[in-house]
């Protein structure tokens, strides 16, 4: 095993751990107990050739890229509670290279691990060519563990709008004065300027899940931490975290904004 760093914080641990998926679920396993499982698990990955960064470069194949992130998802599935969360932020790719398409269709196993949702995430600056539509949105898989492919805690998510009536039908009333929430997320604009990390995303598409799927002192896990957003969204929202970053950069960068 490489250098290991571990930061203690009173709602959580920051981890830095230069060596293999494997060894850093142990680590993890050691400072929470063996039998420790959480019920949610949300994490930005690469997604592959997207950014200039190296840790965004990858040599070989969309399926090798896949099986890739396939392994490391089975992986932590191990500490994922039964009906479970696994969040998973992806993108549609290039022409030749579009491995969150491959790796969805390859992990999922009814009845064991299955697609709940694909969450779209609008953004409000486009980017394009003229002969093409503006492109203007980010994909988020979100996975449930178990037979009864149910998650285990399902908060109903809400949007700050409200509806302004009861409902279409009297007899079954709207259960809130406030829309709720659907699989496409138009009220949550990307970060413009004051960037820690190359690919960071708000705080809110971070909050949504640990809200809807988690109570307070609940743990989360993301094993891709970049700037350390989803810590920092856990605490804000009275849960504890893990956070796991092998880049010694960001990992200086998350501990900066978790102190």
């Amino acid at each position: 095993m490489k250098a290991v760093r571990i930061e203690r914080f009173s709602d959580g641990l920051l981890i830095q751990a230069d060596c293999t998926q494997q060894e850093t679920l142990d680590i993890v396993r050691k400072e929470l107990g063996g039998d420790f499982c959480f019920r949610l698990i949300v994490t930005d990955p690469p997604y592959g050739r997207i950014v200039s960064d190296q840790w965004d470069q990858w040599d070989g194949t969309d399926a090798s890229f896949a099986a890739w992130m396939r392994d490391w998802t089975k992986l932590w599935c191990e500490m994922l509670a039964e009906g479970g969360s696994f969040y998973v932020w992806g993108g549609i790719g290039k022409p030749g290279f579009r491995p969150f398409f491959s790796y969805i269709q390859g992990i999922e196993e009814p009845g064991v691990f299955e697609l709940a949702n694909l969450i779209t995430w609008k953004k409000r600056r486009g980017y394009g060519r003229d002969n093409n539509y503006l492109f203007t949105r980010e994909e988020l898989a979100w996975f449930v563990k178990g037979e009864a492919s149910k998650p285990l805690q399902f908060n109903i998510p809400l949007l700050d709008e409200k509806r302004g009536y009861a409902g279409y039908n009297k007899k079954y009333p709207a259960k809130s004065e406030y829309y709720r929430r659907t699989n496409v997320w138009t009220d949550i604009g990307e970060l413009m300027r004051g960037k820690l990390h190359k690919a960071q995303k708000p705080e809110r598409v971070i909050e949504i899940p640990i809200e809807t799927h988690t109570c307070k002192d609940d743990w989360v896990l993301d094993i891709f931490a970049g700037s350390g957003t989803t810590g920092s969204a856990a605490r804000k929202l009275g849960r504890r975290f893990v956070l796991i970053e092998k880049n010694p950069a960001s990992f200086e960068i998350c501990l900066d904004r978790l102190r």
